[in-house]
């Protein structure tokens, strides 16, 4: 066909087209009639439209379609669901369900996290990395979520496939390396391990040589294998206490220790703990397994260094009769491990001389013990002589009220106050009262044993020693007394019997009653100090009601037969109450009237530290004493009350009493005072104790304690209870030995 003719075809086209245009139409729709009619088509379901957000368009499926695509394109691949609603201005659940469609049929299309991702951008991002991969050597998975914004596992599923395609590397599921990388991190590593002589922390590896921890585990035991470092890794498989020790190290520390314990016969563990072996014990065990070492809970020590020790010790002990062990030992071993050895000491040391252990690290052999007992022998006979001239002593032995004395003649509880109430009744009514005698108090016995020794003795042991003689010293007087008495070697002074044939009270002086005063201040104090430890206000009540009724009433009544005794007003009676007080304290004259007065009622009515402050008043006024504070001799009282009721507690048979010391000695032990408590507060003591003692022991105070209740309901007043010897001694032990039946971080 010529070009001429088609020409023609178009202009003839053109104006068929004016034409058209320029006649005008039959019928014409308004907007609102289409917009009416193809809503009613929708609604039929003859055709499938979307609402544009603006309702000013309608887009057909296909469409809708077309233009995800495009801007997914657009996007490189990977774009919002979100931003598609204002990019397309279509309502987003269309834009959503279209999506879900799309994503459904179309494979190379995923959906994650409310975005549209192709493969084409997996692609693409996979070269990124591999680009990053080159210039750092290894990424992470971890890197890669922040750089791009997608999950860990996505980013697996998207890098796994490509590794070796698109990713020139190798992918362990959470790290991507090259070769290279690799094997710079094993050179680095090789090298540093190689070069080190001590110990070194992975984690300051990792730090200073910037090397990557998530391969260093396996990049080690590859190095390991290949023999290229000659170490132990110790410690677990974790940066932070992974710690490489070299093999030069390994010798050159057992070379040491092996020297050590060959020149010095020991090794103490915590030096080793300090070179960085953790398992001391075990060490040693396999690296001086041929030697003679006997273990202790810090050290190990050569059993012949012992028998040298042993030696030593024992020509102490024939020279001087008394070795401290602790100066014997190496310095740096622990008390535990240096008073079992000292038990281990006095074990071997039996088949040539005879020792016993005091304070835990000294051993005294008996020569020592029975030259010193021997030393006493004439200072009894003539001081028995002396005593049994007085009449009141005589018939205290022959009515059985003698009491042994322990500490400056003071005891806690008497041996006779522990019997019944009925036995305690017969002795309160008879003519005798109760007589206390001490052969050797606590510090003559100190300085006799100083002048033994000829040195000075630590405190522990002079305390075991006072402990362990002062005793048996003076109930072996009073044995030698009883002896006496039974076989009528008595001497009865006339001046010791009264007009009417009973014994004549004695009468201190006013220097007699300012010690007692002294005394009991101090004690009292300490009593009052205790008894604010319990938290139930009953008990301390009770307590303190305890307190005014004994140790208050009887300082009073010293004070008060001192002041009428001046003012030679006469006492008929001797054990005095608040009544009978009230009656001698009527004939005084001002002012000792009336600070007497005071001091009496408040016995009946106030609080113990109350009391004792008057009490502190009326010795100022009445008795001339001036008080002042002594911490060192509140020590030495509470030293005195602990051994005086050691001493009772040991005499003791009454299983209440037995109970209700052993509660005093660990109440004691656990406070560091001392208590004046009544034998119906020992549940409360024990109730008290129970956080600070151990478990086994408590049990066995309180099961005690059921048996001595119920036994008491069963038996009458005037009997002791069935209670086996064994039982009595258990809970007897436990009270000389409260120390050891407490924890351990308490006192």
């Amino acid at each position: 066909m010529s070009s001429s003719t088609s020409w023609e075809e178009i202009k003839k086209l053109a104006a068929d087209f004016q034409r058209v245009q320029l006649v005008e139409s039959s019928y014409k729709l308004s907007e609102r009639n289409c917009i009416e009619i193809i809503n009613k088509l929708i609604g039929l379901d003859l055709i499938n439209l979307y609402h544009s957000t603006d309702g000013k368009e309608f887009i057909t499926q296909k469409h809708l379609e077309k233009e995800i695509y495009d801007e997914i394109f657009v996007h490189d691949g990977r774009i919002n669901i979100v931003e598609l609603q204002s990019l397309l201005n279509i309502d987003i659940s269309y834009i959503e369900a279209k999506a879900s469609e799309i994503i459904k049929d179309d494979p190379n299309l995923t959906l994650i996290l409310g975005q549209i991702i192709s493969k084409d951008y997996m692609n693409k991002i996979s070269e990124e990395i591999n680009e990053l991969l080159k210039e750092k050597g290894s990424v992470s998975v971890a890197e890669l979520t922040n750089i791009y914004s997608l999950p860990g596992d996505f980013l697996y599923q998207v890098i796994k496939p490509r590794v070796g395609e698109i990713i020139k590397g190798n992918f362990d599921g959470n790290i991507i390396f090259t070769h290279n990388y690799i094997n710079h991190q094993k050179a680095l590593l090789s090298g540093v391990l190689e070069a080190s002589i001590r110990p070194i922390r992975f984690s300051q590896l990792i730090k200073e040589n910037n090397l990557d921890q998530s391969m260093i585990f396996e990049i080690f035991d590859e190095l390991i294998v290949a023999k290229q470092i000659n170490g132990k890794l110790f410690g677990s498989r974790q940066v932070a206490s992974a710690v490489f020790v070299p093999e030069f190290f390994t010798k050159a520390q057992d070379q040491y220790i092996q020297a050590f314990f060959k020149q010095n016969g020991y090794i103490d563990f915590s030096t080793l703990k300090k070179i960085g072996i953790t398992e001391p014990d075990n060490y040693v065990k396999s690296l001086l397994a041929t030697e003679d070492i006997q273990f202790l809970s810090s050290s190990c020590i050569s059993n012949f260094f012992i028998e040298q020790l042993g030696q030593e010790i024992e020509e102490q002990l024939n020279k001087n009769g008394i070795s401290e062990t602790m100066q014997i030992l190496p310095s740096n071993l622990s008390e535990k491990d240096v008073a079992s050895l000292t038990a281990t000491f006095c074990q071997k040391l039996k088949q040539n001389i005879d020792c016993v252990i005091m304070a835990e690290t000294y051993l005294v052999s008996r020569n020592f013990i029975k030259d010193f007992q021997n030393k006493f022998q004439d200072q009894m006979e003539s001081k028995s002589k002396e005593d049994l001239t007085k009449k009141n002593i005589v018939l205290a032995i022959k009515s059985e009220t003698l009491i042994v004395g322990s500490l400056d003649g003071k005891p806690v509880i008497s041996s006779k106050s522990s019997k019944s109430k009925s036995k305690s009744k017969s002795v309160q009514e008879s003519d005798h009262v109760n007589i206390e005698i001490v052969f050797i108090d606590k510090n003559n016995l100190i300085n006799q044993l100083k002048l033994l020794v000829n040195e000075d003795i630590n405190d522990d042991l002079m305390d075991s020693l006072v402990e362990y003689f002062l005793k048996p010293l003076n109930s072996q007087y009073l044995d030698l007394l009883k002896s006496k008495v039974e076989k009528g070697l008595v001497t009865i002074s006339e001046t010791d019997q009264s007009a009417d044939g009973k014994p004549a009270p004695k009468k201190l002086t006013i220097k007699e009653v300012q010690e007692k005063v002294k005394f009991f201040l101090i004690q009292g104090k300490i009593f009052d100090k205790a008894l604010k430890l319990f938290s139930n206000q009953k008990v301390q009540d009770q307590l303190n009601k305890h307190l005014l009724k004994t140790s208050c009433s009887e300082i009073t009544n010293e004070m008060l037969k001192l002041i009428a005794n001046e003012q030679m007003i006469q006492i008929t009676d001797q054990n005095l109450n608040s009544d009978s007080r009230n009656k001698i304290i009527q004939k005084l004259k001002d002012p000792f009237k009336q600070n007497f007065v005071e001091l009496n009622q408040s016995l009946t009515n106030q609080s113990c530290s109350e009391v004792i402050d008057l009490i502190e008043k009326v010795a100022k006024e009445c008795v001339e004493l001036a008080v002042k504070k002594d911490p060192k001799r509140e020590k030495e009282v509470i030293l005195q009350l602990r051994e005086s009721t050691k001493a009772s507690l040991n005499e003791e048979k009454d299983p209440a009493t037995v109970l209700q010391l052993a509660c005093l000695l660990i109440f004691h032990s656990s406070t560091n005072l001392f208590l004046n408590a009544p034998g119906r507060c020992v549940p409360n003591i024990l109730e008290f104790l129970q956080p600070n003692l151990k478990e086994e022991a408590y049990k066995k105070l309180i099961n005690f304690q059921n048996v001595v209740i119920e036994n008491a309901s069963k038996h009458k007043t005037d009997e002791i209870a069935n209670i086996s010897a064994e039982l009595v001694e258990e809970i007897r032990y436990i009270g000389l030995n409260a120390k050891q039946h407490l924890h351990e971080n308490k006192n």
